[in-house]
């Protein structure tokens, strides 16, 4: 096909991804969300006024997505909106980058199909996907890696240098992605020493090293600003003590996840099962492939490294599993256009196959998409979460009408949405129980202790309890609350404390 049919093809591919891109942001625009993203969206808040991340505000991931949240602020505006449209522009950014891969590795055939089938994918409700957790930025970034690693046969010079600094960046928003990390970096030495100069221990340490200094450098940096700032105890206990706690034996973990075969097929996987068989069935025949300018090798490491992230956490919370999406889509896209173009059966056999393969991803995903569409936001979040956080959704409007911009609150429970969606800043830094109440957190009283010390510092205007969390009477916090406050009022597990006047 000429040149200018395929881009006659490639602009109306585009311009229907657009389209259905922010169709699928903006009908997700007034959906309640769930804690992750509220806590984004408030720590981001308080750090464009001047409050500082760990020291003051409490939350155990690394800097990357609160400035993200924050950069998105200065933007579009405090509110739900700037959320949003910071999933439309990552989404759109990520599917100019796969089809970029698979235009550099395959061709412009599997190139529209990749996009195609990332775009039905990218917001699938049973992954949590329509919203930008940390996982939308991870793609992102491992997306533009693999971007730079596919530019030549040997990835090397500038091209060497972006994808490293890509996954350094990753590393900032969970730093899990040393597990996909360390199997690109074994491809690259693979690489290496299948080169002229090959076996040479300097080249493989100055391909390692070029990869991976990013790394220290960013960590370093964040760790120097830290000491500098009298900080750095702060980030040390919330980054690597709680963090390493939280987690536990990252190794134990994999095992335990490639132990059991239903996480590698996961419920949640359940609107683009067809991609996860396809991307599976692209690893094992692959290899066969000739008309692939990457070994197959390459496409193994990604996908190991994936699980790897998937699996060293622990917690197999559904939106884990987006950082899958990207790679279903271009392994998929691979097979259909391999099946067509070299299967060793007939033509028509090929064809068809193919053809087939084609019709069952899009028809699943496009039945995924109508489903998804006919859904309310309200009853979006409730097919994804249940009512929790609708319930802190409404909670969070009362609590802004019945209060004034300067005053303070304060909400025992973990929902940092009642924070969001009043717009109203918490008397405390630890502003959700959430790390009060881990098991494993051996911190949990002297931070107790600190919240305690918060709010008799600056009592809130108004104090909410979820019931749902225990009694009040049987907490270190009733003294403080029996002494100050009294019962306004509740709704439904909501109990509603204001300050005596």
């Amino acid at each position: 096909m000429s040149v200018k049919y395929e881009n006659i093809l490639s602009v109306v591919v585009f311009i229907c991804a657009l389209i259905f891109i922010f169709n699928s942001g903006l009908h997700s625009l007034e959906e309640p969300l769930e804690r992750d993203l509220t806590t984004y969206g408030y720590i981001g808040h308080a750090l464009l006024s001047g409050e500082h991340l760990y020291s003051e505000l409490w939350d155990h991931k690394p800097p990357g997505i609160h400035i993200a949240y924050a950069v998105s602020e200065l933007i579009w505006g405090y509110g739900q909106i700037s959320i949003t449209f910071m999933w439309i522009v990552v989404t759109i950014l990520s599917s100019f980058l796969i089809y970029l891969i698979l235009r550099k590795i395959s061709g412009w055939p599997a190139a529209l199909l990749g996009i195609s089938f990332w775009v039905l994918s990218s917001n699938s409700v049973h992954l949590q996907a329509n919203q930008p957790n940390t996982e939308i930025f991870l793609n992102f970034f491992t997306l533009f890696a693999i971007w730079a690693l596919v530019q030549s046969a040997k990835p090397q010079g500038q091209y060497l240098h972006i994808a490293g600094w890509a996954m350094g960046l990753s590393t900032m928003f969970k730093p899990i992605t040393i597990f996909l990390i360390v199997p690109m970096l074994l491809y690259l030495i693979l690489v290496a020493r299948r080169s002229p100069e090959g076996k040479n221990i300097k080249e493989y340490l100055r391909t390692s090293i070029t990869f991976l200094y990013s790394i220290p450098v960013l960590w370093f940096s964040m760790l120097g600003y830290a000491l500098l700032s009298g900080q750095f105890q702060a980030y040390w206990d919330i980054l690597f003590i709680y963090n390493g706690q939280y987690s536990g034996n990252s190794l134990l973990n994999i095992w335990a996840f490639f132990s059991n075969p239903s996480f590698l097929f996961s419920q949640s996987l359940y609107g683009v099962w067809a991609l996860v068989l396809m991307s599976y069935v692209w690893i094992f025949i692959g290899s066969q492939a000739k008309r692939i300018s990457v070994p197959h090798i390459f496409f193994i490491s990604i996908i190991v490294g994936i699980l790897f992230e998937i699996g060293s956490i622990g917690r197999n919370f559904s939106h884990y599993f987006q950082v899958l999406l990207p790679i279903i889509a271009i392994n998929a896209a691979l097979l259909v256009v391999f099946i067509f173009e070299e299967w060793r059966v007939g033509k028509m056999q090929r064809w068809l196959l193919a053809g087939a393969l084609t019709l069952l991803a899009l028809g699943t995903l496009i039945d995924h998409q109508v489903a998804f569409f006919r859904l309310s936001p309200i009853q979006v979040s409730h097919e994804k979460y249940r009512k929790q956080f609708i319930d802190a959704w409404e909670m969070g409007l009362e609590i802004k009408a019945m209060t004034n911009p300067d005053e303070l609150i304060y909400y025992w429970g973990s929902e940092s949405g009642v924070y969001y969606y009043s717009q109203r800043q918490s008397a405390s830094g630890i502003f959700y129980n959430l790390p009060l109440r881990e098991r494993k957190n051996k911190s949990a009283a002297a931070m107790m202790t600190r919240l305690l010390s918060d709010l008799e510092k600056n009592p809130p205007a108004v104090f909410i309890w979820n019931t749902k969390d225990g009694k009040l009477e049987k907490n270190r916090l009733a003294d403080f609350v029996a002494g100050g406050y009294y019962l306004l009022g509740n709704r439904s597990y909501f109990n509603i404390y204001v300050k005596n006047i």
